[in-house]
């Protein structure tokens, strides 16, 4: 979670992404419930330096019978800079990483659900696992091709895709991967340690590796517009407003969500992301995201 949340800002300014609101639900509680569904009882959150609410956030909304430890990422160098901060907790043991803006809905236990992904990797004897999706975007993204369950080849961006699978932001890896990560990580070109970046390294260096494809929604809240995307693909009414939230002389819908202690006067409001905090007069918006402050960014 100890990202800069660059891609969400202003919405993260002064707030980390793990408490980004998701339909008035911080991102990580969606994080803590996705991992116990895949059967996942103990969790290292590893937080930013100046970060004192996430920890305290994932410990409220992980679910009964799940062990929470906070662990601590001082400066954001990357996911696999993210992994060694947890290092306590790692010795001979086989990890899910899970990035805290990676939403997965649907398929809670069949074909190539995140539970039976996690079941397949533990008993492959691969060193890595990829969980994958269908992207129409795959220059943007990591992309494997696999054969069967084994991954033939793993690149990052590339210039000419051989597949349309791509990395949604969890990575399975064994003890001997996180060993190799610590000895000897590869470094991107901003000198941060990125754990796809080792985990391609390893592939070519005959490390086996594995991956799946997951058959539910893929949900990424990691931009402004994904985020908006995402409130409206779980949004089951025209409009969420918070308990504690005002609303007066106003028209909702679809796809707004009013965050806590919000208030709002006469405004008409579509498509819209409200911040807990807002306070709103005679606003008119459509596909935009509102801070706190009332800073107004359309998407």
């Amino acid at each position: 979670t100890g990202g800069r949340a660059t891609r969400l800002r202003p919405l993260s300014d002064g707030m980390p992404k793990s408490l980004i609101p998701l339909l008035n639900r911080p991102l990580i509680a969606y994080s803590m419930e996705m991992l116990f569904r895949a059967g996942i009882t103990e969790v290292v959150v590893v937080v930013g330096g100046q970060d004192d609410r996430t920890g305290p956030a994932a410990r409220e909304a992980a679910p009964a019978g799940m062990t929470v430890h906070v662990a601590v990422q001082a400066e954001p160098r990357g996911s696999g800079d993210a992994l060694l901060a947890a290092a306590p907790h790692l010795d001979g043991r086989h990890v899910v990483v899970a990035a805290v803006d990676t939403v997965l809905r649907g398929n809670e236990d069949g074909p190539g659900s995140l539970h039976e992904q996690v079941r397949s990797f533990l008993a492959s004897g691969m060193d890595a696992w990829y969980v994958l999706h269908e992207t129409d975007r795959p220059r943007e993204m990591g992309v494997v091709v696999l054969d069967g369950e084994r991954v033939l080849h793993l690149e990052e961006k590339p210039a000419e895709p051989r597949s349309n699978l791509a990395l949604v932001g969890i990575w399975m890896v064994s003890p001997r991967a996180v060993e190799r990560l610590r000895a000897d990580p590869a470094l991107s070109i901003r000198g941060e340690i990125e754990l796809s970046g080792t985990l391609s390294v390893m592939h070519d260096e005959g490390y086996p590796m594995g991956g799946a494809e997951f058959h539910g929604h893929w949900l990424d809240t990691g931009t402004l517009a994904s985020l908006l995307a995402t409130q409206r693909a779980l949004l089951a009414v025209p409009a969420l407003v918070a308990p504690d939230a005002s609303v007066e002389d106003s028209t909702l819908g679809p796809n707004v969500v009013v965050g806590a202690g919000a208030r709002l006067r006469g405004c008409t409001l579509r498509d819209v992301l409200v911040a807990p905090g807002a306070h709103l007069d005679g606003v008119v918006a459509s596909h935009e995201v509102i801070t706190a402050g009332g800073t107004r960014t359309r998407v």
